[in-house]
């Protein structure tokens, strides 16, 4: 996998396989909750813990209200890369959890790629049949839970007492996805609908959230080389090429250069 994968296909595609192996290590263990890196977590878990006690499986989608402009992102790039936001999900120990982990490494094993034309984003995409294949998953609509940019239009943020809250809930954790300290005045790459002039209650969150990051070390940490990543370009190409074979030549051309590439 790591041969053949890009870094984020890779580091996406070992969630599930982490988390059975987390549960055999741990064989006490009952509920294993994933976070994103850039996820920061503002008030203790206990509603989680409380849902994992009735459901096996919990997700949060990308946003639960419409989009009614032409900003970035859109309802299409939803559709297009994943109804749920897998920066976060968590599971409880059971048969049903088991047997949705092993489903989804089948299909994460060699097939967590970036490849929209074939209907292809890492993990995202096949998280949308788990509610349809597996029981007891739980869609959490909390507006604490994940808020981020692509749901900002939904969930408004104050601040009382000292604590963060989101439509007059407590925040619980928030996702700073595609934000750059390097770029602290941008709220998040590829989002054109707010910036922190229109949406200025947000700007002592991010602060605090480079603040912690510069606290420990990001700048100098974010430079040492990752062990894994390595024929990034030549990877890509290669997705590149294998797309432009698949949806602009004829069948018989495609099978004579695919054999001409194995070579």
């Amino acid at each position: 996998m790591a041969k053949k994968y890009t870094i984020v296909e890779l580091l996406t595609s070992a969630k599930p396989f982490y988390f059975s192996w987390l549960f055999q290590q741990h064989p006490t263990a009952e509920n294993i909750a994933y976070f994103d890196p850039d996820i920061m977590i503002f008030q203790p878990l206990t509603r989680l813990e409380e849902s994992l006690q009735q459901y096996d499986i919990i997700l949060t989608p990308h946003f639960t209200a419409p989009i009614n402009d032409n900003c970035l992102p859109t309802e299409l790039h939803v559709m297009q890369t994943g109804i749920y936001n897998l920066g976060f999900i968590a599971v409880k120990r059971s048969a049903n959890s088991l047997n949705m982990l092993n489903w989804w490494q089948s299909r994460l094993k060699d097939q967590c790629l970036i490849d929209l034309s074939r209907g292809l984003f890492v993990d995202q995409l096949w998280a949308n049949l788990i509610p349809a294949y597996f029981d007891k998953v739980l869609i959490e609509k909390y507006p604490g839970y994940n808020m981020a940019h692509w749901n900002l239009h939904e969930r408004r943020l104050t601040k009382s007492g000292g604590i963060y809250y989101v439509n007059d809930l407590p925040l619980v954790f928030f996702h700073f996805s595609h934000y750059s300290p390097a770029h602290p005045g941008s709220i998040a790459g590829h989002h054109t609908r707010y910036s922190f002039e229109t949406r200025p209650e947000l700007k002592e969150l991010f602060e605090v959230y480079t603040a912690s990051l510069t606290q420990y070390h990001y700048f100098s940490l974010k430079n040492v080389a990752c062990f894994y990543l390595n024929d990034e370009k030549k990877k890509k190409r290669k997705r590149e090429l294998e797309t432009f074979l698949r949806t602009a030549l004829p069948d018989k051309l495609k099978g004579r250069i695919k054999k001409l590439l194995h070579k």
